[in-house]
């Protein structure tokens, strides 16, 4: 039996809050008391100065024939090959998109945007995916699991916030997702279930 795509969309449109939470984590990292975790972790840092002196620091690490790239404007991954799709999320649309080619955080070719079927997507988030549920188990082993709690906590009492699954469980949803999407329950479910069993 195969999924309806309707689900599939909503399991997008949840990885999509996932990445807006993760985001602010990620961010966080970048001022760990040890130092830039980011940098630890092996990703390269490239500075951008505007012409204030000032600017948000692009962050990559090449993964899968491609780069992973973090910004605070968006997170994606690119393929080394350009005839292929690769992957953006950004943050002001709160929106996955297939891309072609580089893109310049902030300043965006919508002609190289686009929606693409949820099979396409799915397949496209793939190396980004694996490549972040590798960064959350070290992350884990090198920051500790109350580094994360606490700037997970730190995310919920953001006036803006989205709330998503807590740090374990949001590792958990992404290799459930990665390993069969047509099988994975929705994060509502998940919060629901774990609400009724804590009663």
């Amino acid at each position: 039996m195969t999924t309806p795509h309707s689900r599939v969309r909503g399991l997008i449109r949840d990885l999509t809050d996932g990445l807006a939470q993760q985001m602010y984590l990620w961010g966080r990292d970048v001022r760990h008391p040890d130092g830039n975790a980011l940098v630890r972790a092996g990703l390269q840092r490239i500075a951008r100065i505007d012409n204030d002196g000032e600017g948000t620091s692009l962050y990559r690490i090449e993964r899968e024939n491609g780069w992973v790239e973090l910004h605070g404007f968006c997170a994606g991954w690119r393929p080394h090959n350009a005839a292929m799709d690769g992957m953006l999320y950004i943050r002001r649309c709160h929106r996955i998109f297939l891309t072609s080619g580089q893109m310049t955080p902030g300043r965006y070719d919508m002609s190289r945007l686009r929606s693409g079927s949820v099979e396409e997507l799915a397949a496209a988030c793939n190396p980004f995916l694996r490549w972040w549920t590798d960064y959350e188990q070290w992350a884990a082993r090198e920051l500790g699991a109350a580094w994360r709690t606490e700037c997970w906590r730190d995310y919920l009492k953001l006036r803006h916030a989205r709330p998503w699954l807590n740090p374990v469980q949001a590792v958990d949803w992404l290799l459930d997702f990665l390993e069969n999407p047509s099988t994975q329950k929705r994060p509502r479910e998940i919060l629901r279930a774990a609400a009724v069993s804590a009663n």
